[in-house]
């Protein structure tokens, strides 16, 4: 099957820049808060960085992880180490119909549209992973998922989402190749009629990122028991 039909009419494509882990998971969420239509968020990392999943325990993992920062995400998935990899985030608003694709299905289709990009810029043979190919492990490059992306027994790219009353928020990684600038470009075409393209984030989406940041993803309580200094709804 061919994931070659644009999957929204409107995407803005956010050309981030580098931030510590804390504030790169704020702005997913505050993006995920404020905008109308989906965002393609392309970020890096101030130093190497470790993301768990959010339902992930860190006293279990703690021995096993390097001596990096760690943040904990508002998605599911695995460890990932982000040093040499290049992070993406799929963020789309209730208000977007393609928000209620279910789960496995917006899993299948994110990571078919990359497959196919990665394919058509020089890393042929990409493909969604077999039932086959599912090896269960807390670190997420070790073990794919069904419908993660890998080369040949190679994983290159895997995700965690989050989705409920606000939308869906898909936290993407590729690892294991050497991606040209223009790549994001180019995919984010692939996944929109139109594409707007920024690198600076709204001022709503800035403040409420500032926000999150101090509140919820800086805390060590979020870290160990994902409690945060938010107000309640």
């Amino acid at each position: 099957m061919s994931f070659g039909e644009p999957f929204f009419d409107r995407l803005i494509l956010h050309l981030d820049g580098t931030h510590a882990g804390p504030m790169n998971m704020a702005v997913d969420q505050a993006w995920l808060e404020h905008s109308t239509i989906p965002v393609l968020r392309i970020y890096t990392w101030d130093q190497p960085t470790v993301t768990l999943g959010y339902a992930q325990s860190l006293p279990k993992l703690q021995d096993a992880l390097p001596g990096w920062p760690v943040v904990r995400r508002w998605t599911g998935g695995g460890v990932v180490l982000h040093q040499e990899d290049y992070t993406y985030s799929v963020i789309v608003p209730p208000a977007d119909p393609w928000s209620e694709t279910t789960a496995l299905e917006s899993y299948r289709r994110i990571h078919g549209s990359l497959a196919e990009a990665l394919s058509h810029n020089g890393h042929p043979g990409c493909r969604l992973a077999l039932q086959e190919d599912v090896i269960e492990a807390p670190f997420c490059f070790v073990a794919p998922a069904v419908h993660d992306v890998i080369r040949g027994p190679v994983k290159v790219a895997g995700a965690g989402q989050r989705r409920g009353k606000l939308g869906l928020l898909h936290q993407g990684s590729v690892q294991q190749v050497i991606l040209k600038p223009e790549f994001w470009t180019q995919w984010a075409t692939r996944l929109a009629k139109e594409v707007l393209t920024v690198d600076t984030a709204p001022e709503p989406v800035l403040a409420r990122a500032t926000e999150l940041e101090q509140k919820r993803y800086a805390l060590t309580e979020w870290l160990a028991e994902r409690d945060d200094h938010l107000p309640r709804v």
